[in-house]
């Protein structure tokens, strides 16, 4: 597999890292899905293809509105989008597209994920932010990797100042009831997985944590496995 997962956020889209998205492309037959994104998708698409044809970058958009199974065969790409990792799994559910996406993964075919894109790259995705807005009760995810993934992670507060949960916190909340490890990945951070090596760039680090043990720290350029 060829993964590329990235913890993103600001604007121009995606333009602290279009030039390692197409890199990692590489020209290929790219198809971009745009579900996680609840209010205007379509919108959400041409933003992407406006933002990455600017490196290269030739967008299609996998409408799931639109037969996406036979799109699903013209695919030599895939960039998943962000926004809301319920409503994106719903979605992709919905049009029965789950078990086609992870094969097609499993099978070589190199994925970009992006926040909830990232998010829906593990077992489940019980350690988004987002908020269950959909009420939805589908929780089991691609399993491409066999951690979760926690975009946008921070490390924990001061507790003189928030008293509230940290994402540390949450985290080790988790895996109170699950035994799997939980990536968490600061803004403007991405991981490549390639041959079972994990390797992080980006601008900021990773932090696996793993049941009942201290987490670990990665920083760009350095690489892990799990």
């Amino acid at each position: 597999m060829k993964l590329l997962l990235i913890s993103n956020s600001g604007t121009p889209l995606y333009h602290w890292r279009k030039k390692e998205i197409a890199d990692f492309l590489g020209g290929r037959k790219t198809f971009f899905v745009s579900a996680a994104n609840i209010s205007n998708p379509r919108k959400y698409f041409e933003d992407a293809r406006k933002s990455l044809n600017e490196v290269g970058v030739n967008l299609n958009h996998l409408d799931l509105e639109e037969n996406p199974n036979n799109q699903l065969e013209q695919v030599e790409a895939i960039l998943m989008g962000g926004g809301n990792t319920y409503h994106l799994l719903n979605e992709l559910a919905k049009a029965e597209l789950m078990e086609k996406l992870r094969s097609k993964v499993k099978n070589g075919t190199p994925y970009v994920g992006l926040s909830a894109g990232a998010n829906i790259s593990g077992p489940n995705i019980l350690t988004t932010n987002d908020w269950n807005v959909l009420a939805s009760t589908f929780f089991e995810a691609l399993g491409l990797v066999s951690f979760n993934i926690s975009p946008h992670y921070l490390d924990p507060h001061d507790k003189k100042n928030f008293s509230g949960e940290s994402k540390d916190d949450r985290i080790k909340e988790y895996q109170e009831f699950h035994s799997n490890n939980v990536l968490g990945m600061e803004e403007k951070t991405m991981i490549a997985v390639a041959d079972g090596n994990i390797t992080v760039a980006g601008e900021g680090k990773v932090k696996l944590f793993i049941k009942n043990q201290n987490p670990k720290e990665y920083k760009s350029g350095e690489f892990f496995t799990t």
